[in-house]
């Protein structure tokens, strides 16, 4: 932060002994020791001699600001000059001088302080630890410690600080303008005898008299002025080293120009930085003034000290009309500045179009290369204007030309996300495979930066997908390495190999697993073998219609087998061969399948603590999973174990809560399948995530180890739950059934446990299928739209014809949903 008087304020003036408080920290930074900090702020006269220098800053500008105690022991500043620029200047060269007037009271420890204080160099500027052991803060003996005393802070000069710095100003400012009338009055009988005090006091104002008739085009006042002076040069320049008739042709009037000719002024004066008349008009814009400069033989391609010519700066400020006329009249286009830059240069780092498109237009060399290396194209490329990429392009510009790290401007142009320079490029014909010094293509940085509308740009330009750079890897084993899984699906869809290794041995999916990218390491691990290689590639290509994919959810009891049909599903012809059941122990020994609880017949209990164990604390009433009295009858004796045992006991096998994966059904198509766990722990939350979406299929499977009656009470459950999560809508149809009921499949499993009788190569035979089908549907037909089969089967045997009869059934209900979808 920067201090100055107006921040130190007092927390109550009213007591003995206040405290200081300090405010305004609205331009304060924290500062960063690692990265260096430039910054131009704060009030001229109390900043540090580094911000007006605009070099590095650090604490010890912070400290530089405590001078500004100078001004609570004094009233004054010791920097502050006539105008913002002096006071700046003072600032900058540390100029400053204890005024008698205002100092005869300060204490030598005092000033010793202060001075050490104000020094141009940080690193010799007094610490905080120098500060406070400093004599004038800590007395070492009792002579220091009056010496102290006598220089104590003067209030009354304090509060009337800022009335006497405006009021000093004012009166210098009158002064100035009674010296000046009295110089016009007395002009013709002044005595040549002057001081050269005097004669600089007054040029210096005549100078600024000057400056301010031509900028304000006051030309009968200018030439007055000139007629009243005798002797008097105007070609010095002001304190800014400019003269006049720079000032004059930057302001474009050719009649102030021929006034300071006749006057004298030289056509080929230069100001400090070495600019010509010439090089003001062209930063400026003047045409008709470079063609009254051009007439007067003013010097054309003079150089500043940067190096620049008035074509640069012309260029630089976009002057398309300037750039013509100088080119018409012989300026030199190719000229380069100390940092080796042309006019075109310029143009192209700032988007000049009209203004590159002029210099083309003239022959200039549009391959010439500054410092970096850089070609206008290159600066163009990486600034994005893709309009000047296609001029100079067509103008002969170098496509592959390098800078000198090896980049072309396809490289720069993808490094800064530039789509529509990279397309210009392309279609220009450069070399999309070019390699920079590291050996990476614009492709490896394309998918380093998962930019993928650049890499599916690439792509189209039939760029080499599998190119290495000297660590030997491809593109994708960036790609994977970053985790940028749009930019590796899109690379395996145009056929990147997904096999390839690196230098050290290593593939995509081992860079993506060892950086924890798994969604990207379990695509490359799909698509390694050739065998499912086209069928996910298929999957992975943009079509105009959205993927054909819809959910399968899954409801059932805990060792209803769901889990197990999922698998099957997902099973092909040949995986079937070799997907066999694994033996499992009879019902009555298996933890996974205990005993019905009818057989005990327990004592029923309708507390929320039996029916959803671990779920104490949430009220049945207020879920959705609340059903008809009719229909609960013996529902609740299906969920109530016998106390020596709970059939809700943790199961490491069972599925935890809901379990979604999107899969291929092979026979059926892609789902997303959510299977719901059959732990009632989780079904409070149910309704949250089945909701009522009659584009799923929903499958709700019942053990047939259970008793009949219990799997009746099972499958009314469950569906009851579904038919919960559907609203009323109207139009109803006749006989109450709903507009869009959720479509349900039955299916029974464990057929192979209870040895259900079924003949070679045919169908489970269960002898309750009708009986419970013509029961469920009585009760649900008007609000669920359940299938006319019961599907009786083996969930494990994958390749079963009652498994076959299920995915038939399922490819079938998927394709009037997605058929209906797409009308």
């Amino acid at each position: 932060f920067f201090l100055k008087p107006e921040n130190i304020m007092l927390l109550d003036r009213n007591v003995p002994k206040p405290r200081i408080k300090i405010i305004d920290f609205g331009l304060a930074h924290k500062i960063d020791f690692g990265n260096e900090f430039k910054n131009i702020f704060g009030t001229p006269e109390f900043v540090a001699p580094e911000i007006v220098n605009y070099e590095p800053l650090g604490l010890e500008a912070d400290m530089c600001g405590i001078f500004c105690l100078s001004c609570s022991l004094s009233g004054a500043s010791p920097f502050l000059g006539e105008t913002k620029q002096e006071t700046l200047a003072n600032v900058s060269a540390v100029n400053y001088e204890f005024e008698e007037e205002f100092f005869s009271n300060t204490s030598a420890l005092a000033k010793d302080f202060i001075r050490r204080l104000l020094v141009k160099d940080p690193k010799k500027r007094m610490t905080i630890q120098d500060s406070l052991l400093h004599p004038w803060i800590k007395p070492k003996d009792t002579q220091q410690a009056l010496s102290r005393k006598a220089s104590a802070v003067n209030m009354e000069k304090f509060k009337k600080f800022a009335a006497r710095r405006k009021w000093k100003q004012s009166v210098r400012l009158i002064s100035l303008c009674q010296r000046l009338s009295r110089s016009f009055l007395s002009r013709s009988n002044m005595s040549v005898a002057r001081s050269d005090d005097t004669l600089d006091e007054e040029d210096s104002f005549v100078m600024k008299a000057i400056i301010h008739a031509i900028n304000d085009d006051n030309v009968p006042g200018l030439q007055h002025l000139l007629g009243s002076l005798t002797n008097y040069d105007v070609n010095q320049p002001n304190k800014h080293g400019t003269p006049p008739l720079l000032i004059a042709a930057g302001c474009g009037n050719v009649q102030m120009l021929q006034l300071l000719l006749k006057r004298g002024s030289r056509i080929d004066v230069q100001d400090k930085a070495g600019s010509n008349a010439i090089y003001w008009a062209s930063r400026h814009g003047h045409v008709e003034t470079l063609k009254f400069l051009h007439d007067k033989k003013c010097p054309l391609d003079v150089k500043d000290k940067s190096g620049e010519t008035a074509l640069h700066v012309a260029a630089r400020y976009g002057h398309v009309d300037v750039v013509q006329f100088l080119c018409s009249i012989g300026s030199n286009p190719n000229f380069q500045d100390k940092e080796e830059e042309t006019p075109l240069h310029c143009a192209a780092w700032h988007g000049y179009y009209s203004v590159a498109k002029a210099l083309c237009e003239t022959g200039c060399n549009v391959n010439i290369k500054n410092k970096e290396g850089e070609t206008p194209l290159l600066t163009a490329s990486a600034r994005g204007y893709h309009d000047i990429v296609e001029c100079l392009a067509e103008h002969g510009a170098d496509l592959d030309a390098t800078d000198k790290d090896g980049h072309i401007a396809l490289h720069l142009a993808v490094r800064r996300c530039q789509i529509e320079v990279v397309k210009t490029l392309i279609s220009q014909g450069c070399f999309v495979d070019f390699q920079d010094r590291h050996g990476n293509s614009p492709l490896h940085v394309a998918c380093k930066d998962g930019n993928v509308p650049i890499v599916m740009a690439l792509c189209e330009a039939s760029c080499n997908l599998d190119v290495t750079n000297k660590y030997g890897r491809t593109p994708l084993h960036l790609a994977a390495n970053n985790g940028i899984l749009d930019v590796v699906r899109f690379l395996c869809l145009t056929g990147a190999n997904v096999e390839a290794l690196t230098s050290d041995g290593k593939t995509a999916e081992d860079l993506a697993r060892a950086e924890q990218h798994e969604h990207v390491a379990s695509l490359l691990a799909r698509l390694k073998k050739d065998t499912h290689r086209g069928l996910f590639i298929q999957q992975l290509r943009h079509t105009q219609n959205p993927q054909p994919r819809i959910k399968l959810k899954l409801f059932g009891h805990s060792g209803a087998g769901k889990t197990t049909l999922v698998e099957s599903l997902k099973c092909g012809l040949i995986r079937s061969f070799f997907r066999r059941r694994r033996p499992r122990l009879s019902s009555t020994n298996s933890t996974r399948f205990p005993p019905s609880p009818l057989s005990s017949k327990p004592s029923v209990s309708v507390s929320i603590t039996n029916l959803y164990p671990g779920c104490e604390n949430v009220s049945v009433r207020s879920r959705s999973m609340m059903f008809e009295p009719g229909l609960t009858k013996g529902v609740l004796e299906a969920f109530v174990s016998p106390a020596h045992h709970s059939p809700f006991s943790a199961d490491d096998q069972s599925t935890k809560s809901i379990d979604i994966q999107n899969a291929f059904l092979h026979g059926v198509g892609d789902f997303s399948i959510w299977e719901f766990s059959g732990n009632p722990v989780y079904f409070c939350c149910y309704d949250y995530f089945a909701a009522n979406d009659p584009t799923a299929i929903h499958i709700v499977l019942f053990s047939l180890e259970e008793p009949y009656e219990i799997q009746l009470n099972q499958v009314t459950f469950w569906l009851s739950f579904l038919k919960s999560l559907v609203p009323v809508e109207e139009p109803i149809a006749f006989g109450g059934k709903l507009k869009s009921p959720l479509r349900v499949v039955l299916v029974a499993t464990h057929a192979d446990i209870v040895n259900l009788p079924r003949p070679v190569a045919g169908e489970f035979w269960y002898d309750k299928d009708t009986s419970l089908l013509k029961e469920i549907r009585n009760r649900f037909g008007n609000d669920l739209q359940i299938s006319e089969k019961l599907f009786v089967l083996d969930a494990g045997a994958s390749g079963s014809k009652d498994m076959k009869l299920l995915r038939n059934h399922l490819q079938e209900i998927r394709s009037q949903i997605i058929s209906v979808s797409n009308i």
